[in-house]
């Protein structure tokens, strides 16, 4: 893909070694020169120096027609002008921003920039809930916070410990994609037996995932 960064410093140098990893053809955009040499330097990729908000640099940096543009600049406001101007004026096909703000996210979406990633919102969310439950191993919300992805350790004191998949009465909108055992990795079956200390990797909508962990834990904290 033609992928464009706007703005950032350590996330724009970890995303375009990435990125050109995977064989992406990538352009950056940034307002400081000194740190422009340093990409140039580091990385296969075009390099354009300036302010990412202004029309005129975006053209410099033929972003027309780009599959993704990825906003990274620590002001808000200055994200959605880029965002904005990628969508409507340069046919940009995908605009992602990262907010400083969480309380952004949602002013983004109601302008028509769906793709917004708010740091601060999704590391509260995983500190809230690893907190309260303690067989949660791990806690990543995804698209934005519409799918979450669990990992949760069964008990031997577990509901669901010795049943089979398809005794679980897991919700419809949620799957169990993947179960930790030990150092096997098994893709489960409705006859699949969950056992003690067996780690579930379960997706499901957020609005669910209360009604989850209590069908796992057999509590909920939260």
């Amino acid at each position: 893909m033609n992928i464009v960064l706007v703005g950032g410093r350590r996330r724009v140098d970890f995303l375009a070694k990435s990125l050109l990893a995977k064989g992406h053809r990538i352009t950056i955009v940034h307002d400081d020169e000194s740190f422009c040499k340093f990409l140039s330097r580091t990385h296969d990729a075009t390099v354009v120096c300036g302010d990412g908000s202004k029309p005129y640099i975006l053209t410099d940096a033929n972003i027309e027609g780009a599959d993704v543009l990825i906003a990274l600049t620590p002001k808000d406001a200055d994200n959605l002008v880029i965002c904005e101007l990628a969508k409507k004026v340069y046919s940009v096909k995908r605009a992602f921003s990262t907010v400083s703000n969480p309380r952004s996210v949602e002013v983004f979406k109601k302008l028509g920039i769906n793709t917004v990633i708010s740091a601060t919102h999704i590391v509260a969310e995983i500190i809230e809930q690893m907190a309260a439950i303690n067989e949660i191993a791990n806690f990543i919300p995804l698209e934005q916070g519409q799918i979450v992805l669990m990992e949760i350790m069964v008990r031997a004191n577990s509901p669901i410990c010795g049943k089979s998949i398809a005794d679980i009465g897991i919700p419809e909108q949620a799957i169990i994609g993947c179960i930790l055992r030990g150092a096997n990795t098994i893709i489960p079956r409705g006859k699949t037996t969950v056992t003690a200390e067996d780690k579930l990797i379960i997706l499901s909508p957020p609005q669910i995932q209360q009604e989850i962990i209590k069908l796992v834990v057999g509590r909920t904290d939260i």
